[in-house]
């Protein structure tokens, strides 16, 4: 209650102090301000790539937080990366009230230094970013028009689509309209702006190695059980009964995390009757991204590798609770990613703050039955015939 009483003073803090004059003679410079985690990054990569075939003259530099350096270290088409520890995002709390704040005044004078042309906002509701961009004095502001972000901004933009990815893609519209380089959208859909990742062959070849050492062989479903949230998370008990499901069509189950899950997921396995092979905290995203274009299958809640499966071109079933599918859905073909999605509603829906803890009840009305059901459909439809 104090923290959303704290941002609101700071909010109207800034809204009331006069715009700083823009710094001489900006560089060609345009900056994303990308604060999300993994699974956000990715979704923002379509509207990175467009952007970058559109202007390619004007250097790219993308924000982001420390969390989504593996991503971004991986992908191209942009031209530097600027690392902060975006503050509510970092998934833990700030050691001081004022903390938040001493740091927009820092980084706003390490922006000002650099004094790009134009910053584009990639989270309707990032007031911080928002402001961050002000202070430094950058001419060009172009984000959503939400009620906290809209007082900074030189541009708020009126967002008609729904999709993350959709919403990336219109404000870089925005964006390029205000360059003079304007492009005709007539379409914004996963075929119009495709979301890819590119084979890496070093990556491939480690993965053979790990995959030799574990005795993994095709064919193999991956199935990535945690999120870096709990509330979008699944009981271990139903994945068991989807693993064994798994096991009696055939499937090799191979099981990712991050290195703090392998006990989780450790637990699972030895819950099952199948060979299960864990692969937690091993992979690196490269690794991960080349194991899941391997897979016949990958499931798992709304969370990045997910995401990532999406981008690899490999079917997938994405369980949804508390968030939204038509807003963080798989960016891909219906026919290939399929979402099995709740039915229970509640006035907290989209929040999956850390007071939300594992078996809301939006997750537990997800059956291991509607799971299983839906891995036999998609895997009789991507069958070669």
């Amino acid at each position: 209650m104090m923290r959303a009483v704290a941002r609101a003073l700071a909010r109207a803090i800034g809204r009331s102090l006069p715009s700083p004059v823009t710094p001489p003679a900006p560089r060609r410079e345009i900056l994303l301000i990308q604060p999300d985690h993994l699974g956000d990054g990715i979704l923002a990569l379509p509207a990175l790539w467009w952007l970058r075939r559109s202007v390619p003259s004007l250097r790219l530099t993308l924000a982001i937080g420390p969390w989504n350096v593996p991503l971004f270290s991986t992908v191209r088409g942009y031209d530097g990366l600027l690392v902060l520890a975006f503050p509510g995002f970092t998934r833990q709390g700030p050691r001081t009230p004022l903390a938040p704040y001493r740091l927009l005044l820092h980084e706003a004078a390490r922006l000002r230094r650099r004094s790009p042309l134009a910053a584009v906002i990639l989270r309707d509701d990032h007031w911080w970013g928002a402001w961050l961009c002000e202070l430094a004095g950058i001419p060009l502001r172009i984000g959503a028009d939400h009620p906290h972000v809209r007082p900074f901004l030189t541009h708020p933009v009126s967002l008609h689509s729904t999709h993350v990815a959709a919403r990336n893609i219109e404000l870089v519209s925005a964006l390029l309209s205000l360059l003079g380089a304007d492009r005709e959208v007539a379409e914004i859909s996963p075929t119009r702006f495709p979301l890819v990742w590119p084979i890496d062959e070093r990556a491939q070849e480690h993965l053979d190695c790990i995959l030799q050492d574990h005795a993994v062989t095709q064919p193999f479903v991956v199935v990535h059980p945690g999120s870096g949230a709990t509330a979008k998370c699944w009981p271990a008990d139903r994945w068991t009964i989807v693993i064994d499901a798994l096991a009696e069509r055939g499937m090799h189950v191979v099981l990712t995390g991050s290195a703090s899950e392998r006990p989780e997921l450790e637990a699972i396995a030895r819950s099952t009757g199948a060979r299960v092979t864990v692969l937690a905290g091993i992979l690196s995203l490269p690794m991960l991204a080349e194991l899941l274009r391997c897979a016949q299958l990958v499931i798992g809640p709304d969370t990045g590798p997910l995401h990532l499966a999406v981008a690899v071109g490999t079917p997938s079933v994405h369980l949804f609770g508390p968030t939204h599918p038509a807003r963080f859905g798989p960016w891909g073909p219906s026919d290939r990613h399929r979402v099995i999605r709740s039915p229970l509603v509640c006035s907290r829906c989209g929040d999956i703050g850390p007071d939300r803890s594992l078996g809301l009840g939006c997750m537990i009305a997800l059956t291991p039955q509607q799971v299983i059901s839906t891995v036999d459909e998609l895997l009789s439809s991507s069958a070669p015939r």
